[in-house]
């Protein structure tokens, strides 16, 4: 049975599908959903690292990515193919909602089976810290609607994924309910400490 975090998760994940993603119909000259994942670095997709710029596996630091594309790519490119797409999205413009789109790719592409058997924990773990940086260095950033409506902070459904995926929140992060009810992550001392100019930049 699933707790309303997890249903409120969920339900923010699906209102981006269906309200942020155009049909799909996109032209790169290549096949998005051919490509296979390979590992390259354990920093990809993780904020601030932009080794994916210099990853020979990534054909989009030749082609980049339009914002009219992104959705379409993310919802039907394949996860390497939307990965790919996503970290270099991250890496030119770095924003709490690329990172958080970056880390659902590794997610997807490690419960898929869609990497190497020994890269397995790598990559959940690249899934993981991809969360993590979103929390640490992106703690503001707010998911909308179709309709440009806030539905809930990015940082609420990071804490959700990071503990789905086995891993442990960093910080002082706590989750409480909200004036309606919903769940919502947020710092439990309410002091930002983290020191971003090291740790973001």
């Amino acid at each position: 049975m699933c707790s309303s975090f997890t249903r409120l998760s969920l339900l923010g994940l699906a209102l981006v599908a269906a309200g942020c993603g155009d049909n799909g119909e996109y032209e790169f000259g290549f096949n998005t959903t051919g490509i296979e994942f390979e590992l390259f670095d354990p920093t990809e997709g993780v904020h601030p690292s932009k080794v994916t710029l210099s990853n020979p596996r990534n054909p989009f630091r030749e082609f980049g990515v339009s914002n009219e594309t992104r959705f379409g790519i993310l919802g039907n490119g394949g996860n390497a193919g939307a990965f790919y797409a996503w970290a270099w999205l991250l890496a030119k413009i770095p924003i709490g909602e690329h990172q958080f789109f970056t880390a659902v790719k590794l997610r997807d592409l490690y419960e898929s089976n869609e990497v190497a058997e020994e890269d397995r924990e790598t990559v959940r773990q690249m899934a993981i810290d991809g969360f993590q940086a979103l929390l640490d260095c992106f703690p503001e950033s707010l998911l909308f609607d179709a309709s440009g409506t806030v539905t809930q902070r990015f940082a609420t459904l990071a804490y959700g994924q990071i503990l789905d995926l086995g891993g442990v929140v960093q910080g002082d992060w706590v989750v409480v309910e909200d004036s309606l009810g919903n769940p919502t992550a947020v710092r439990s001392t309410g002091i930002d400490t983290l020191n971003r100019d090291f740790k973001c930049r």
